[in-house]
C-alpha cells in the first residue's frame, strides 16, 4: 500500500510466503500492519503504523526496509492489558552500499502484548519502504553450549579440492562470539544451504568487509544472537568471508576446521552449513532486487560448495536453498533455479579437482566499424592443455569465438549483434579440468541510421568481412562484390533481413586477381529501396 502526505511518500509491501527478505533468517512469525498514519513536522516526516492482533508469545520484533533518507530513527511501543507502554528505540543497522536497513527491538523477557505500534522519523523529502515485519522468540534459538562431538579428520593430501581464499574474522574485524559456540555436526554435517542478504550488496573487498561487520552488528545487537547467523558469506565478485567462528581459529581453512552452528534456517540449523550471497536476487521484490550472480561468483560458489562437500562430507545432492526449509523465496528466483546445475558441477569438481591451471587477461573493445577486437594473454601456465574464447549473450546463448592449443596469446575480430555480450577466456587441462581465467563485458547499441562499415581486413589476400546495420526498414538484402566495370564477381548474400540489427557477410577473395573492387549493400523494401551503400575493397596477390 502507499500513502502520500505533504510530499512525503511511504510504501509498505507486507511480506508473504513469496518474499525473500533477509528478515526471514531472523524471525519466527510474520506480522501484518494496518493503514499508515503520516504527519509532517517541517523537514522531518513521522510515519506510524500499528500491528494487527498478535497470537503468539515473543521476545522481540524485527523488520526490514529501504530508505534514502540521510537521517533515520525508529521507535516501538506495546499494547499490554489495554494500555500503551512508553516509546522505546529500535536498534537500526543500515547497509553500507544501498538503501536497505534492518531494525529490531529485543526484550530480556517474554512479551505478552496484543499489538505493537511503530514510528519512524526520516527526511520529509525521502521515501521509506517497509518490506517485512515479524516477531521472534529467543527461547527458540537453541544457542546453548552442549557436549562436543568428534569430527573425522583426513590428511590434507587426501583431498583434491583446494580451499578458496577466505577473509577470516580477523580480516573484517569481527566482534567476539557471545557465550559458548554449539558444534554444527551433531554428529554429522548434513546440508549446504544458499541464502541471499536481500540488500547489503558488495562488489569490492572494502564493501564486503564493511557489510559483514554491519550484518554481525545487527545479528548480535538487534536480534540478540551470539554471532553472525551464517557460517560463510560471499560478495558479488565471489570473495568468501568467514561468518561464525571456527572451534579452532588457529587451524587453516584448508584443513577443514570444525564449524559452529549458525542461525540461518529456523528449525533446521543443526548440521546445516549456510552460505549467503550479498545482494538482492529476487526480481518480484522490485527494482532494488534484480541482482544476478556474476560469472566469478558462480565459479567461487561452485568451488566453495565443492570444498565444503569434500571436507565436511556433505553430498552435493544435499545442497538446498533457504526456501526449501520454510516460507521464504530466499535465495531469490535468480539464484534458486541454478541450484540443480550447481549440484552437477560440484559433483564433476569432486572428480577432477580444482588445481589452478594458470592466469590470464582478456579485453574486448568495440571499434568504429562495429566489430569487436578481442585480445587475450596468459600470465602464468601451470598445466594449460588448451583454451577457448567464448561469447555469452543476454539470452543465455554461448558462442565459441575461437580456440587453440596450449597457452598461446592472441587476438581476433568478432561480430556480435546489438546487445550486451560477455567474453570469457577458458583454460582446460589434459584431465578435463576447465577454469575461467578472465572475463570482459561489452554493450553494442543500435545505430540511429543505416550503416555500411569498412571491410576487415582491407586490403586482403584471402577473406574479408563486411558489417552493415539496417535502420530504415526490413527488406530483401543483397550484398555483392563488383569490379570497376560494374560486373558482379561474388555474391555474399541475398535474403530477407529485419530492421534494427547488425549483420555480417564474408567474401572469399582467394580466387580474384589483384585490383580494386566495390562491395555493395542493397536493401529493397516492399515499395522502395530502403538503403543502398558501397565501399572500395583492395585485393592483393
Amino acid at each position: 500500500m502507499k500513502s502520500c502526505l505533504f510530499g512525503f511518500v511511504v510504501y509498505l509491501a507486507f511480506a508473504s510466503t513469496t518474499h525473500a527478505q533477509l528478515l526471514h533468517d531472523l524471525i519466527h512469525a510474520e506480522v501484518e500492519l494496518d493503514q499508515l498514519r503520516v504527519s509532517s513536522l517541517g523537514k522531518i516526516a513521522s510515519v506510524e503504523a500499528t500491528s494487527l492482533n498478535l497470537s503468539e508469545e515473543f521476545t522481540g520484533i524485527a523488520l526490514q526496509g529501504f530508505t534514502e533518507s540521510d537521517s533515520l530513527s525508529g521507535f516501538i511501543r506495546f499494547l499490554e492489558q489495554g494500555n500503551w507502554g512508553e516509546w522505546q528505540a529500535l536498534y537500526i543497522v543500515r547497509s553500507a552500499t544501498d538503501e536497505a536497513f534492518l531494525a529490531a527491538f529485543r526484550a530480556n523477557y517474554v512479551l505478552n502484548a496484543s499489538r505493537f505500534e511503530l514510528r519512524f522519523e526520516v527526511d520529509s523529502s525521502s521515501e521509506l519502504e517497509i518490506l517485512s515485519v515479524g516477531s521472534f522468540d529467543q527461547r527458540m534459538d537453541n544457542e546453548v553450549a552442549i557436549d562436543l562431538f568428534s569430527q573425522k579428520t583426513k590428511e590434507i593430501n587426501d583431498f583434491i579440492i583446494r580451499a578458496p581464499h577466505i577473509q577470516r574474522r580477523t580480516d573484517w574485524g569481527a566482534q567476539p562470539f557471545r557465550g559458548s559456540p554449539v558444534p554444527l555436526n551433531r554428529p554429522t554435517y548434513d546440508y549446504m544451504t544458499l541464502h541471499h542478504t536481500a540488500g547489503f550488496a558488495a562488489t569490492t573487498l572494502n564493501e564486503g568487509l564493511e557489510q559483514v561487520r554491519r550484518i554481525q552488528d545487527f545479528h548480535q545487537n538487534g536480534r540478540g544472537w551470539s554471532d553472525i547467523g551464517y557460517q560463510f558469506l560471499m560478495d558479488q565478485e565471489g570473495r568468501l568471508y568467514q561468518g561464525r567462528p571456527f572451534f579452532d581459529e588457529a587451524k587453516p581453512f584448508d584443513e577443514g576446521p570444525r564449524l559452529a552452528q549458525g542461525a540461518h534456517v529456523g528449525g533446521a540449523n543443526t548440521g546445516n552449513i549456510g552460505v549467503s550471497l550479498m545482494g538482492c536476487y529476487h526480481p518480484p521484490e522490485g527494482v532494488g532486487c534484480r541482482d544476478e550472480m556474476t560469472l566469478f561468483a558462480i565459479d567461487s560458489l561452485i568451488v566453495t560448495f565443492g570444498f565444503l562437500s569434500e571436507r565436511y562430507e556433505v553430498s552435493p545432492d544435499q545442497m538446498r536453498g533457504h526456501r526449501d526449509f520454510g516460507s521464504t523465496a530466499c535465495p531469490g528466483d535468480n539464484n534458486y533455479h541454478m541450484l540443480s546445475d550447481f549440484m552437477t558441477k560440484v559433483e564433476d569438481l569432486l572428480l577432477r579437482g580444482n588445481d589452478v591451471l594458470g592466469e590470464g587477461t582478456l579485453t574486448a573493445r568495440l571499434n568504429q566499424s562495429g566489430t569487436v577486437r578481442v585480445k587475450w594473454a596468459f600470465l602464468a601456465d601451470y598445466g594449460i592443455d588448451s583454451y577457448v574464447i567464448q561469447r555469452r549473450e543476454e539470452d543465455g546463448n554461448v558462442i565459441e569465438v575461437t580456440s587453440g592449443e596450449g597457452a598461446e596469446d592472441g587476438s581476433i575480430a568478432d561480430s556480435p549483434s546489438v546487445g550486451k555480450h560477455t567474453y570469457v577466456l577458458l583454460a582446460k587441462s589434459d584431465r578435463g579440468i576447465q577454469q575461467r581465467l578472465a572475463v570482459d563485458e561489452i554493450s553494442i547499441e543500435p545505430s540511429i541510421s543505416n550503416v555500411l562499415t569498412q571491410s576487415f581486413p582491407n586490403p586482403t589476400s584471402s577473406e574479408t568481412t563486411v558489417r552493415y546495420f539496417i535502420q530504415g526498414g526490413s527488406g530483401i538484402v543483397s550484398v555483392g562484390l563488383f569490379d570497376l566495370t560494374g560486373r558482379l564477381v561474388l555474391m555474399g548474400e541475398n535474403q530477407y533481413r529485419e530492421s534494427g540489427e547488425w549483420y555480417v557477410t564474408t567474401f572469399d577473395t582467394s580466387t580474384l586477381p589483384s585490383g580494386i573492387y566495390l562491395y555493395r549493400v542493397l536493401v529493397e523494401g516492399f515499395s522502395s529501396t530502403v538503403f543502398k551503400g558501397a565501399k572500395p575493397l583492395i585485393v592483393l596477390r
